[in-house]
């Protein structure tokens, strides 16, 4: 099954190419071993093409920095605040279920398109990869109003504690489906817990200097 399907697949397969490319850094910030099969060629194709656009290397680094800060963000929740439920809304080809050292009894809910995970599962089993946390998927369209009673429904408990995190998706979203997602997070969530996401200023889309980059995604 084809992630490409997925209309955001382009960007996961190149952000999965910058984290190969860094795990191979001896000064490396994180090591993703499952990142260079789930970019495939495709994705480091796609990195090669934006850092050409942008006429620098800045469209391999940002993924690596935001990568390396949320992956900060939800150990230390678990290390520090003791919470053990994580969830990743989105999470397209993230691995950390796979990579961070978590803290025992950690429950972590990956959430995403059914194409998007079960591409995703197919290069894991071939990797022969195993989670360290208590790892739960969920074939879900995040835009649709019945997945928080699925993540109820694989053990998720809204009175404990939890992290979510959501990253490079709400820039995609409208203002309204937005607000929608954060408002089904509250209601999910219980006082002392965590959110990270990522944002960006709609004026950006606008900016000459992010035209060349739009045109590559063309």
């Amino acid at each position: 099954m084809d992630p490409t399907t997925n209309p955001t697949a382009p960007t996961s397969r190149w952000m999965a190419a910058a984290r190969a490319r860094e795990s191979e850094r001896a000064d490396r910030l994180f090591d993703d071993p499952l990142a260079a099969a789930l970019a495939g060629l495709e994705g480091f194709a796609w990195l090669e093409r934006m850092e050409s656009a942008a006429r620098s290397d800045s469209p391999g680094l940002y993924p690596v920095i935001r990568t390396r800060f949320f992956d900060d963000f939800l150990l230390d929740a678990c290390r520090r605040s003791g919470v053990r439920q994580v969830v990743l809304a989105a999470a397209g080809l993230d691995t950390r279920a796979f990579r961070l050292n978590w803290p025992p009894q950690v429950r972590l809910y990956e959430m995403d398109l059914p194409e998007v995970l079960d591409a995703k599962e197919e290069v894991i089993e071939a990797a022969g990869a195993r989670a360290i946390c208590e790892r739960y998927t969920l074939r879900v369209d995040l835009s649709q109003e019945a997945w928080p009673e699925a993540l109820l429904a694989v053990g998720y408990k809204p009175e404990r504690p939890s992290v979510w995190l959501i990253e490079g998706l709400l820039f995609y979203l409208t203002r309204a489906a937005v607000d929608g997602l954060l408002e089904k997070v509250n209601v999910l969530t219980m006082t002392g817990s965590l959110l990270g996401l990522d944002v960006m200023n709609r004026g950006l889309f606008f900016s000459p200097v992010a035209w060349p980059m739009q045109a590559a995604l063309a």
